[in-house]
């Protein structure tokens, strides 16, 4: 990855055909691949799944003079970088020009490292601190970081010994002085200065050396009473250290002392990743990590001045928003999902991470912080319960029964009444599959409703051999596939051996067949399962399509195990 490191790879191009052949690179793209010859494949440098679907995209490439974008993983060197390839057809061959994620990914968290590093040292400061650029002096206070004063270095000199009320008479400040505003026109750094103030006071400054990617700083700390030694730093005993948050034991005390001591008005939201245990089991505890850092930016953005959050668990965040009305918590929450919805999905497509909230309010739902949690914490349950990717804002004349309801659900799993009940309905839907005669369209239209509402599914539709609409139930009456497949002569590349499509985020096609994917964004479908059944024959007979709109609520295993029966034994009776 040496390369990568010396230069950007937004340079790098290559032509290809539909078959990954090269044709043409620049000199970046060889010394990439570590080849001096064209006569190659270049499907080498690429993970097995996205070898697949790159011949697809190109395959399926409309003639257009726009480029389109395909999201995949090449590997250069010893491990795999996530890349944007931006493609451009001309005639028969593809000009591809690399945009890569994975290195700018790195360039941001080491950023993001620098300025935690930055706040992490600002809190240490007692009031005030400066920072010198190579041209101006800088003066800000550590409350909001406020811009006090800012000029060169003489008048920031003046301004030092005016605003610290430095003793101009006492030699060694002055000799103090003066060194250290030489040392700093020079970056000389980790130096402790004291100067005596006229009310015979001592404060020490302390000067360190932090770089960005394209200069260099020194930060200035001035602190009173303080003799030359290391700082404690405070900062990190009360935040988490992924995520910069606050710890759980921080966020705690802080609601608490707000609730129950200060009886302040406030809204208390615990927020939980979904599917976070799949993402990592997927991806990588790597890029969990990165999942966390990302729910902690989306939640930071959107309560900016208007609250404190901090991380309580693995993937539990707690949030205590200083406002209270309904229509600010909403718009504080919608931010907060929409957020982390598209961020996350924007750096793996494949991820299908997003989140739940449950929300509730002081003092009008809870009269301390431990009945508020909890009322919080069993709307966050409700969210779960109604599909995820949510969030429930406590309101006791709606959630109080179907807390009630949950508790129930509750008895009947322990008892294994629930369980029962499941298999009942799934025993029900089999002895009306046993009963429809092909000639009674009423008896299928039944069943299916019975299979949509027992799978919780937004709809369900039959098409013919010829792709026309036989049978739909579902919420709406609006049909999508028909026209679309009669058109696409390729639609069913995309399935499985086994005959059948499973795709939990239907975003993930957005890289891999763009008209596919408005396909479904125009009916808002965010998970779907689709079936493809063969006659004695071995042709196609019909297509099942089950859909989900409800993003974040996926299909679990035996969900798709029972809808792949149903669909292909009523496909031997229709």
């Amino acid at each position: 990855m040496d390369f990568l490191q010396q230069r950007r790879i937004s340079d790098i191009k290559f032509t290809i055909d539909k078959d990954l052949n090269l044709k043409a690179s620049n000199r970046s793209f060889l010394r990439l691949i570590h080849k001096t010859d064209l006569d190659i494949n270049v499907s080498y440098i690429f993970e097995d799944i996205d070898v697949k679907n790159f011949k697809y995209f190109l395959e399926t490439f409309e003639d257009t003079p726009l480029r389109r974008s395909f999201i995949a993983s090449i590997k250069p060197g010893g491990e795999y970088i996530s890349c944007i390839l931006s493609v451009e057809k001309k005639g028969q061959l593809f000009d591809v020009i690399i945009e890569e994620l994975s290195y700018s990914r790195k360039l941001l968290d080491k950023a993001l490292l620098e300025s935690r590093e930055l706040t992490a040292l600002i809190q240490n400061f007692d009031a005030y601190y400066f920072v010198y650029d190579g041209k101006t002096f800088t003066f800000k206070n550590t409350k909001d970081l406020t811009t006090v004063f800012s000029g060169n270095q003489a008048d920031a000199k003046e301004y030092f010994k005016s605003t610290f009320r430095i003793n101009t008479y006492n030699d060694d400040t002055l000799a103090q002085l003066e060194s250290m505003f030489n040392d700093i026109a020079e970056f000389t750094s980790n130096k402790y200065y004291n100067f005596l103030q006229k009310d015979n006071i001592i404060i020490t400054v302390h000067t360190l050396r932090t770089s960005t990617r394209l200069k260099s700083l020194i930060i200035a700390s001035i602190n009173q009473n303080k003799i030359d030694g290391p700082q404690v730093n405070a900062y990190s005993e009360s935040r988490d250290g992924l995520t910069g948050l606050y710890n759980k034991k921080a966020i705690t005390e802080m609601a608490v002392k707000k609730i129950n001591e200060e009886k302040s008005p406030c809204s208390l939201i615990i927020l939980d990743a979904d599917k976070f245990k799949e993402c990592n089991d997927s991806y990588g505890h790597i890029f969990g990590d990165r999942v966390l850092v990302t729910i902690a930016s989306c939640i930071n953005d959107a309560i900016k001045g208007k609250g404190i959050a901090g991380r309580i668990g693995g993937d539990e965040f707690l949030i205590l928003l200083d406002v209270t009305t309904e229509d600010d918590i909403r718009n504080i929450t919608r931010n907060i999902r929409t957020g982390i919805q598209w961020n996350i999905t924007n750096v793996e497509p494949g991820s299908v991470v997003t989140c739940s909230m449950g929300i509730a309010r002081f003092p009008l739902n809870a009269k301390n912080y431990e009945e508020l949690f909890q009322l919080a914490d069993k709307s966050l349950y409700i969210a779960k319960y109604r599909g995820r990717n949510c969030y429930i804002l406590y309101k006791p004349e709606i959630h109080d029964k179907i807390i009630m309801e949950n508790k129930q659900v509750n008895e009947r799993l322990a008892n294994g009444k629930f369980y029962e009940e499941n298999v009942s309905e799934k025993i029900e839907i089999l002895d009306l599959l046993a009963k429809i005669k092909r000639e009674d369209s009423q008896s299928v239209q039944n069943l299916l409703e019975n299979l949509r509402i027992h799978l919780q599914l937004s709809k369900i539709t039959i098409y013919d051999k010829n792709f026309d609409l036989l049978y739909m139930v579902g919420l709406d009456s609006k049909e999508i596939r028909s026209e679309f497949i009669k058109s696409h002569r390729n639609y069913f590349q995309l399935f499985n051996e086994y005959g059948f499509l499973h795709q939990n985020n239907t975003n993930v096609l957005g890289s891999i067949d763009g008209s596919r994917y408005d396909m479904y964004r125009s009916a808002n479908i965010a998970s779907i399962l689709e079936v493809a059944t063969k006659d004695k024959n071995g042709e196609l007979n019909f297509l099942f399509c089950f859909d989900l709109y409800k993003p974040g609520r996926s299909f679990m295993r035996d969900e798709v195990s029972f809808a792949l029966m149903v669909a292909r034994k009523l496909s031997e009776i229709l």
